[in-house]
């Protein structure tokens, strides 16, 4: 784990290592009270520029980012990008890595909803026992994307107790059902086993922003449709729901022993993000 390192003049850091859990939105507003400077963007902003002055590593592959490599501008948490990685996912990498080396997990059996973006080459790479799919619609998309499988996150072809990780990185939000997906993904882990992962996240307040949902089969949508990118459709997918921190207490109920939003800044792997400082992951272990 990774500590906070003090200091009266933090718009002088230059090197900044955080990782700190939380568990509920009081949490999260008593940190956010008494860490100004973490979410203020006239220090973000000049931290991002050393950040790629400097250089940096990539969690789990341990490659070298270079100086300059990295452009500080724009969305921080979708920016930062090297080898088609951004902060985002780096974050996400990193929690991943520290899981499999803390607990000593030898040949860990991953799965992600994703197989055809650099997240999931970059574990195909590293890991025999990783595997990913998409999401198709139609025949003819499953068909392209043979031998790879479609899945659908409520419910999933895999055999119960079957991983040690899952990880979704912006796809809970495009799921009808999150609460269906999440018993999914509890089905499928090992005891033990986590979910690591991105959503776009209301941190400002427990209540989910939903967007649009099923009823009867039928999609209602409750405000302007909004779509995400997709490397399955041109369009987009859908957003459904946006969560708030009662996603954690949704996850509890569901039978997760730990839920939380794991919270990760890193200037040695360049894991940043505007408004917030850091990224927001969501861990929860069966």
């Amino acid at each position: 784990m990774f500590n906070l390192l003090k200091t009266t003049k933090p718009k002088q850091i230059s090197s900044i290592e955080i990782c700190e859990n939380f568990y509920n939105l009081g949490m999260w507003i008593d940190y956010r009270n008494a860490n100004p400077d973490l979410f203020d963007n006239s220090y973000l902003t000049p931290l991002a520029r050393t950040i790629c002055t400097e250089g940096a590593v990539e969690p789990l592959t341990g490659i070298e980012i270079p100086a300059g490599a990295m452009d500080p501008s724009g969305n921080l948490r979708e920016g930062l990008v090297f080898s088609y990685v951004n902060s985002r996912i780096r974050a996400v990498m990193l929690v991943i890595h520290n899981l499999i080396s803390d607990n000593q997990i030898i040949s860990p059996k991953i799965y992600a909803s994703e197989a055809v973006t650099p997240f999931a080459l970059k574990f195909r790479g590293i890991f025999s026992k990783f595997i990913g799919s998409e999401y198709a619609t139609s025949a003819d998309q499953k068909e392209h994307l043979f031998p790879i499988l479609s899945q659908d996150l409520q419910d999933l072809s895999y055999p119960s107790n079957s991983f040690d990780i899952v990880s979704t990185n912006e796809v809970l939000e495009h799921v009808p059902s999150i609460d269906k997906a999440l018993e999914e993904i509890y089905r499928v882990l090992k005891i033990g086993g986590w979910h690591i992962g991105t959503v776009p996240f209301c941190h400002g307040q427990d209540e989910s922003v939903v967007r649009a949902r099923m009823e009867n089969e039928e999609l209602v949508h409750l405000t302007e449709p909004e779509y995400h990118g997709n490397p399955m459709d041109e369009k987009g997918s859908l957003v459904f729901e946006l969560p708030g921190w009662g996603i954690l207490d949704r996850a509890r109920a569901i039978g997760f022993s730990d839920a939380h939003m794991r919270y990760i800044i890193s200037t040695q792997h360049a894991c940043l993000s505007q408004d917030i400082g850091g990224i927001l992951v969501l861990c929860l272990q069966k």
